[in-house]
């Protein structure tokens, strides 16, 4: 579906909502190109032969991380809190933000300036992803928490063979003021590369639990300005001093960040 106006990607939402349990969280994320795919930063570029590589870096990665990190972070992590640390800190990782607000997710997809191509948002019913590609070993459709053994075989430290290659949706730890007020969650993917789209034809996901909305890339400017008139700011997704200091920037006349 393509959107020229916010008043339709209003609606668009919406119609994505309609139908669903109330207490049922639904998920989007915003790509500011529409020539970007739904794979986690350590994934990009890569291919399936590629798998042994991803784990002897992934591994070397984190590792390191946990060695430096109490330079600059005095709290003791455990393996999933240090995680989420990491791709908060954009160190690479199998996992793949999303956020609870569509309005979070429209405007990272507008907020860079990009006028080459259209933006995308993405909408998507973790829970009922998960259904559908655990359907194999009957597992409800739900969101998983870091405690569930499913999940741990998904952790980078896990040794021992998973004998699971789905994406899955899960719980984040909300570990610091960003991942908050982003409503931040997490799809984390298992070694080997490959994006979202591929599983989701592969299970033949419907569109009622994945779909994408195409931003006009002419339209952008005004949506991001409508946007903005309803209270969704640089400063009020990244609440720190350095989001106000962009904002003010971007208000006066500063280049796109």
């Amino acid at each position: 579906m393509k959107i020229s106006r916010f008043s339709d990607f209003i609606k668009a939402i919406e119609k994505f909502r309609a139908g669903r349990v109330a207490v049922n969280e639904l998920w989007y994320r915003g790509h500011s190109a529409e020539s970007y795919l739904l794979e986690p930063f350590i994934h990009r570029g890569r291919k399936p032969e590629d798998r042994n590589d991803i784990a002897t870096m992934e591994s070397a990665v984190y590792d390191e991380f946990l060695r430096r990190s109490p330079l600059f972070d005095a709290h003791r992590r455990d393996q999933w809190d240090l995680l989420f640390l990491m791709q908060h800190y954009r160190a690479p990782t199998r996992l793949l933000d999303w956020t609870a607000s569509p309005l979070i997710a429209l405007y990272f997809a507008l907020m860079s300036g990009n006028s080459k191509e259209n933006s995308v948002v993405w909408c998507f019913d973790p829970a009922a992803w998960n259904g559908v590609v655990l359907d194999d070993i009957k597992e409800p459709p739900r969101i998983f928490t870091t405690d569930d053994g499913l999940v741990k075989q998904y952790h980078p430290t896990f040794k021992e063979k998973s004998n699971r290659n789905e994406p899955l949706a899960i719980q984040g730890i909300m570990n610091n003021p960003r991942i908050n007020a982003q409503k931040g969650r997490f799809v984390i993917f298992a070694p080997q590369p490959a994006p979202l789209e591929n599983f989701a034809q592969d299970y033949r996901v419907k569109p009622t639990i994945l779909t994408k909305l195409i931003i006009d890339k002419s339209m952008k400017p005004q949506m991001l300005s409508d946007l903005e008139s309803y209270g969704i700011t640089y400063s009020t997704i990244f609440p720190d001093l350095e989001g106000l200091a962009i904002e003010i920037r971007r208000r006066h006349g500063g280049a796109h960040v």
